[in-house]
Parts: C-alpha cells; sequence; structure tokens
C-alpha cells in the first residue's frame, strides 16, 4: 500500500487533535452519588443544602458529585472523591450498589449517576465552601408520592454585541426554543428539583419496574 506523504507529515498534528478532543469530553462529565444510609431499620436518601456563598445554585438541594477530573480514573471514583470532598465520608465507607442511566443536563453535561451505600452519618465534615446542611428523606416516602411536572424552556438569543451586520437574517429574539420537563418533590420544608429531581424519578422508576419482575 502506497504511504500518504501528506498524512505522514501530519501524523503528530493529527495525533495532537484527537487527544485534545478526548480532553474536551472529560470537562464535559460529571458524576454524582445517590447515598442510601439505614436509619432506624429504614432505608433513607441523603442530600445536601448547597451554600449560599456559591454562585450556581445557591441553596438548592443536590446529591454529592461534581465534573469528573483528568486525575480520576473513572466516574465511579469521581462520585466518590466528590462525596468524600464535600461531607467528609471516607471512600472506603462508600460501597457502590450499582448505577443508573447517564443524564445529559440541558446545558450539555453528561451525568453518571451511582448508587451507594454509606454506613453512618456520625462523622460527616461538611465542606462550609460547598455545602450547608445535609438531610435524609424515607427512599419509602418516594415511593409513595409522585413529583411534580412542570415545563422549561431553553433556546438561543443573540447578546447584544452579536454582528447583525454580517448575518442580516438572523433573527435578535429567541430562537429554536425546546421543552425539558422538570421534576419537583416536596418533603416537608425541603423542595428537590430539577436534575436531582430526575434522577431520583429514575431511580424509583428502576426500583418499581424491578419489583414487578
Amino acid at each position: 500500500m502506497k504511504r500518504n506523504k501528506y498524512y505522514d507529515h501530519n501524523r503528530k498534528n493529527i495525533t495532537i487533535f484527537k487527544k485534545t478532543k478526548t480532553q474536551f469530553h472529560t470537562i464535559n462529565r460529571a458524576a454524582v452519588l445517590i447515598p442510601i444510609i439505614a436509619i432506624e431499620n429504614q432505608l433513607h436518601l441523603l442530600f445536601q443544602v448547597r451554600s449560599k456563598k456559591l454562585k450556581w445554585q445557591p441553596g438548592d438541594i443536590c446529591f454529592p458529585g461534581g465534573r469528573v477530573e483528568a486525575t480520576d480514573d473513572s466516574p465511579e471514583y469521581t462520585a466518590k472523591r466528590e462525596t468524600f470532598e464535600e461531607l467528609g465520608i471516607a471512600i472506603n465507607q462508600i460501597t457502590i450498589l450499582g448505577q443508573l442511566p447517564k443524564f445529559i443536563a440541558s446545558l450539555g453535561m453528561m451525568i453518571y449517576p451511582f448508587v451507594a451505600k454509606i454506613e453512618s452519618l456520625d462523622n460527616l465534615i461538611l465542606n462550609q465552601d460547598e455545602v450547608e446542611s445535609v438531610f435524609t428523606v424515607p427512599l419509602e416516602w418516594f415511593i409513595n408520592h409522585q413529583p411534580k411536572q412542570a415545563n422549561m424552556l431553553v433556546g438561543f438569543k443573540p447578546d447584544d454585541n452579536f454582528p447583525f451586520e454580517l448575518v442580516p437574517n438572523r433573527s435578535a429574539n429567541w430562537q429554536q426554543k425546546s421543552q425539558h420537563n422538570v421534576h419537583f418533590y416536596q418533603y416537608e420544608e425541603f423542595v428537590i428539583w430539577g436534575l436531582t429531581a430526575q434522577i431520583i424519578n429514575s431511580f424509583i422508576s428502576t426500583i418499581k419496574t424491578n419489583a414487578q419482575l
């Protein structure tokens, strides 16, 4: 087979491009942990309230988790690492029970949810920069309560600096709106919504489906 001199000359550049592409996908991945703990012979889910000092979604309720770093072996390790960093639960005290299907968040982030068992809440060390408090909800409560649902619209709109003189046919209004289903759970004074509620709904649906097998 005749070698392509142009390809041979540019092979290094092509290889570098492939590495950069892989890094891009790593940056856009995240993992969350769904912690399950037994309290008085009843299974509970553990949630954290985000610090009000955070710029992104302050005060919202979520599971521990975060971006997949380049040094992480896998999204599963990311979920464990983030749980340790946010709640102080040692990685060797987290037992992974399974993985839910991946989610694509509204901004394009790929989310890997992992269900895990933790043994105790006695030695939690909250990262005050990220976590304000924690609470638990009985798993049975979610099984017995359907989430409320609403729609969220996502679209594109040119900013003030958009060069309309270069693209005269481009509208200044919102375009290409898409509709996303949003879930809401209200337990006592806590409102759990958005991606966290969507993950819970997926988890509960899996439990109910397996119970029927």
